[in-house]
């Protein structure tokens, strides 16, 4: 699911951000796919840690598709502005600044100390096992026993 949109970026950050992240061949337009691609990003990270607490996509306790939340939303713009920023960006401090804030925040939501919202169908508990290949413990001669130490003492 993805939580906004290039038009939500434009809005939240103007013209002149989205122009300075997108249009990388520097033709003069907003690229609008790579802004999308950028939300898109930034939309499976903060899945991440909303999947923890939430049923993602997200949808209410009936089962149909819910809105984001507009503070989910603005983590996600946040999230996406972080991944597209260059060199070129003079105030990378407050981006990441920002970014570090919202990680801080999904965290929050993750472990439940920060809710969504109500009416928000919870993460499915249980789920598979983590697969791997087979774990054994062998235990072998002590290194350091009695016989050991009394000698050495």
């Amino acid at each position: 699911m993805v939580y906004a949109t290039a038009q939500d970026f434009i809005e939240h950050f103007g013209q002149r951000e989205a122009l300075a992240l997108s249009d990388r061949n520097k033709s003069g337009v907003i690229d609008n796919a790579a802004l999308e691609r950028l939300i898109e990003l930034a939309s499976d990270e903060a899945n991440g840690y909303v999947g923890r607490r939430y049923a993602v996509p997200l949808t209410n306790v009936g089962g149909q598709a819910a809105e984001a939340p507009k503070p989910l939303r603005l983590a996600v713009l946040n999230m996406a502005r972080y991944h597209g920023t260059g060199t070129e960006v003079r105030n990378q401090e407050e981006i990441t600044t920002r970014y570090k804030s919202t990680i801080k925040w999904l965290e929050g939501v993750a472990n439940g100390s920060i809710l969504l919202g109500l009416g928000l169908a919870a993460a499915p508990s249980g789920g598979p096992a983590p697969t791997g290949g087979p774990t054994s413990v062998r235990t072998g001669e002590r290194m350091f026993g009695g016989s050991l130490m009394n000698r050495v003492l």
